[in-house]
């Protein structure tokens, strides 16, 4: 087992905390990042710099759980999610004319979720939505008697930071957000792009097809990335990821 080739948190000098980064004052347009599951928001900081520097005002909160132990997240629940990106969506809401919504991972399942509440999101960019995750179903009768699941094939020179031990009582909460999510993308209007790297081994790539299939909205594009895995925003075709995210974005009138 790899538990004790691997750290259990990952870059823990990183800063993978929550982040508020003001724009322009004439900006009216703000952005909400949101990262995945033991991830932190060092998944989605380069991507809210590069918005940042475009005059946005951007905005990821640390999810409940994360940033501090595997213990920790194993007592989460997907309600303690939901709570923590609806609270910061709210703040930004209150603030800004336009809120458009990124995430990635099951950061993108939080994404789809505030879609699917508020049709006064203007437009959203899914990256690697995990709607679909190998045998993820089995968490929920494994974690009564497994605490961890620990990962493999980690890059350990990747600057992502989190946890390579999953809590399966948290993977098990996990699932139980597959599911809602699932009966929630019909309520999805917006324009809405998604990303998916045919390298990803982490969830199923079907998963980004189901979401195009199943989404109300009329403008909906999928992006192939042939060279990048899961995360996506700290991989090596981040380049053509920004230039297709700020085109999409600042196609808003």
């Amino acid at each position: 087992m790899n538990m004790h080739k691997s750290p259990i948190f990952q870059n823990p000098e990183s800063d993978g905390g929550s982040f508020n980064w003001p724009g322009k004052p004439d900006q009216k347009t703000a952005i909400l990042l949101l990262h995945g599951f033991t991830a932190t928001t060092v998944e989605v900081r380069p991507l809210a710099k590069f918005l940042n520097d475009q005059g946005y005002t951007v905005a990821g909160p640390l999810l409940p759980g994360h940033g501090v132990s595997p213990d920790e997240l194993m007592h989460t629940k997907y309600t303690d999610w939901i709570a923590a990106v609806e609270n910061v969506y709210q703040e930004l809401n209150l603030k800004f004319d336009r809120v458009i919504v990124i995430g990635e991972s099951m950061g993108g399942l939080c994404t789809l979720w505030l879609a699917a509440q508020h049709p006064e999101i203007i437009r959203i960019l899914v990256f690697a939505p995990a709607l679909n995750i190998h045998n993820l179903w089995q968490a929920r009768f494994f974690w009564p008697f497994v605490k961890f699941k620990y990962k493999s094939n980690i890059d350990l020179s990747s600057p992502w930071q989190g946890f390579n031990a999953v809590p399966l009582k948290a993977a098990a909460q996990l699932h139980k957000f597959q599911k809602i999510i699932k009966r929630r993308l019909t309520d999805i209007h917006q324009p809405i792009m998604v990303f998916q790297g045919k390298l990803d081994q982490t969830i199923d790539p079907i998963s980004s097809v189901e979401v195009m299939e199943s989404v109300s909205s009329e403008d909906k594009e999928l992006v192939w990335l042939e060279d990048s895995s899961h995360c996506i925003l700290l991989d090596k075709q981040m380049d053509l990821v920004k230039r297709l995210c700020i085109e999409f974005i600042k196609k808003l009138k």
